[in-house]
């Protein structure tokens, strides 16, 4: 049943917004405390990002076959959940998918659902100071996905396993990178 493979790409994000910011904070304009104060940038950047779309998979292979693929269970109706009654224990209707009779293929197609939605914010913070011609020190600060967001993974995907319907587990939580560099 081929016509079924026909379905969006594991790649297809229908909206995916990056917001950048750039900004040199102002400062003193001569002296020591230029030095100090002044020359820091910040930066920012802004992900959203559609979840991705998956494809429901059958632990069973009820054909008695060798096929050229994984095996799918039978769609019995839309399995896409309410907004607001999806949960990380609960993404999608599980009960809207059955085990093909014997001897047969099931008929879900592909990538018929989608997986949860990506929100990230990242900040930069950095200073030079230079100390003479050839002589410049660099601080950095990075921090990834600042706001401690949980972005989560595909939830489990595989009919007639335990953790089917079940995301059990995300993107990497906050992380930050502190740098510093002497040239000369």
């Amino acid at each position: 049943n081929r016509h079924l493979d026909k379905g969006l790409s594991a790649s297809d994000v229908p909206h995916h917004v990056v917001v950048t910011l750039l900004y040199e904070l102002p400062g003193p304009k001569s002296g020591t405390l230029k030095t100090v104060l002044g020359g820091w940038k910040l930066g920012l950047l802004e992900t959203f990002m559609s979840g991705p779309p998956f494809t429901v998979f059958s632990s069973a292979n009820a054909t008695n076959a060798f096929s050229a693929g994984p095996q799918r269970p039978n769609l019995l109706r839309n399995p896409e959940l309410p907004s607001g009654e999806r949960t990380v224990s609960r993404w999608f209707d599980t009960t809207a998918f059955a085990a093909p009779a014997q001897f047969t293929f099931g008929n879900s197609p592909r990538s018929v659902l989608r997986g949860a939605p990506v929100f990230t914010t990242d900040l930069t913070l950095e200073k030079s100071f230079r100390f003479t011609e050839r002589l410049k020190f660099d601080m950095r600060g990075e921090f990834y996905n600042l706001l401690n967001h949980a972005n989560f993974n595909l939830p489990g995907l595989t009919y007639g396993a335990a953790d089917f319907g079940v995301i059990s587990s995300a993107r990497p939580s906050r992380t930050v990178l502190l740098a510093a560099r002497l040239a000369f």
